[in-house]
């Protein structure tokens, strides 16, 4: 159904639970969080995120160090925060790597 589950250490904000609280069980994130769509892809580096909804929209959260989050800052997210620069095109897959992104 698209949903996406998170767990393990969130000290950086890479579960997306929109705090840095550890998950020792997996916990939903209700849609609303990531524009409503179904999640089809999600990707973990070092301590950040990514997740492809239906649609084609890329999000991230963690750690922003060095920009892997893609939005043009180093700030942390602790929840999933949509890639602007994307608008307009039709993403179809996302990876992590330690510290960067591919979309």
């Amino acid at each position: 159904d698209g949903a996406l589950w998170s767990w393990g250490d969130g000290q950086w904000g890479q579960l997306g639970q929109g705090d840095e609280e550890p998950r020792q069980q997996p916990q939903r994130l209700c849609r609303e969080m990531y524009g409503g769509l179904p999640a089809v892809m999600v990707a973990c580096g070092f301590l950040h995120t990514l997740l492809l909804t239906a649609g084609g929209c890329v999000w991230s959260c963690g750690l922003g160090r060095f920009g892997p989050l893609g939005h043009n800052a180093e700030a942390n997210e602790l929840r999933l925060r949509l890639v602007d620069h994307f608008k307009g095109d039709q993403i179809v897959m996302v990876a992590a790597g330690g510290h960067h992104s591919v979309a």
